[in-house]
């Protein structure tokens, strides 16, 4: 509907909201959990974040309601401040978490609740001519549905936080680190098989044809290629491993093992983004892309070792002699390694 359907006053009522919830995200924004060690359970939390959830939910239902033709001021008048309670209420939970709840967790509902608040900024801005500004990097995935969309769809998220940092870790890990080196290992294995058709190909190219068959990878670095997608795979299979054994079947949430969970994620991403650095060389135009590749190789293995070691320090003892042998064996690739690159 046109903003212009409804008054000024209550304009203002949404906007004055808007900005009470805009004053709340900014305050989510920077919490970075409680330092006191209170007690906190996460699955009472799940059930009051949901709980409240579902009441803002249903309150912003009635104020879409009410905000359409023929808008009805009083109903907008009772509605706001609800609303706003709602989302106070709902900061007010989040601002009990402490840190010993793990890093990963704390990021995760801040996460949920930030994307909650902003959607319904967003929102209230599409009744009301002065918009309350939000950050457009926070608007960048919300673009491509309604307005009211979003916000149902954060509502959801919101009630779906974490149960804990372990299952926060594993979700982030899947994201972050098992998707990313999955989609690495089959562009670099479908550009391989492009790169060595090329090679073996002895037939003419047109001019015109030359960009539907030349390769991302020059025929000659197949064989480089290929010794770098080796060290892929090992890494893919290093975090798999450390997914199922470390992180899945961690049964401890006490304060070191949450730490651990953390800190394995922080490792694990390092050495995701290595592999991004370690590929790239193969598509790189400098000329010195092979010393690159070993020089990336290098920092790759010794993120694997430092991810290996971290792994082993709880993980359960059966799993122990893996994580030693790989450890070992990374150890020797990477002096070997050394050697070459001098």
């Amino acid at each position: 509907m046109s903003v212009s359907e409804l008054d000024t006053d209550t304009q203002k009522l949404l906007h004055s909201a808007a900005l009470n919830i805009k004053v709340l995200l900014e305050h989510v924004v920077k919490f970075e959990g409680l330092d006191t060690n209170t007690e906190f359970s996460e699955t009472a939390f799940k059930t009051t974040i949901k709980d409240l959830a579902a009441a803002i939910d249903k309150e912003v239902t009635y104020l879409i309601i009410a905000c359409k033709p023929p808008a009805r001021k009083i109903d907008v008048e009772t509605l706001c401040p609800k609303i706003n309670a709602g989302f106070f209420q709902l900061v007010r939970q989040v601002e009990r978490v402490p840190k010993t709840a793990g890093r990963t967790y704390l990021q995760a509902v801040r996460k949920a609740t930030c994307q909650s608040l902003v959607a319904a900024i967003a929102l209230i801005n599409t009744f009301i001519d002065d918009e309350v500004a939000i950050e457009q990097s926070s608007m960048a995935d919300m673009a491509f549905m309604p307005r009211s969309g979003v916000f149902w769809e954060h509502c959801k998220a919101l009630s779906q936080v974490p149960a804990n940092n372990r299952t926060a870790v594993a979700l982030e890990w899947t994201s972050a680190i098992g998707n990313l080196l999955k989609d690495v290992l089959s562009e670099l294995g479908e550009s391989l098989d492009d790169a060595k058709d090329n090679k073996e190909s002895c037939g003419d190219v047109s001019e015109d044809s030359m960009d539907e068959f030349d390769p991302d990878i020059p025929a000659d670095r197949v064989e480089k290629g290929q010794e770098i997608e080796k060290l892929v795979q090992l890494t893919k299979h290093i975090c798999d491993k450390i997914a199922l054994r470390c992180i899945r079947d961690c049964t401890e949430l006490d304060e070191e093992h949450i730490i651990w969970l953390d800190r394995l994620l922080e490792q694990g991403k390092l050495a995701a983004h290595g592999v991004d650095d370690l590929t790239a060389t193969l598509y790189s135009e400098d000329s010195s892309w092979k010393k690159n590749a070993d020089v990336e190789s290098g920092k790759l293995r010794h993120q694997l070792a430092e991810l290996v070691t971290l792994a082993i320090t709880f993980v359960d003892d059966k799993h122990l002699a893996w994580f030693e042998k790989c450890r070992k064996q990374l150890d020797m690739a990477q002096v070997e390694l050394t050697e070459v690159v001098r």
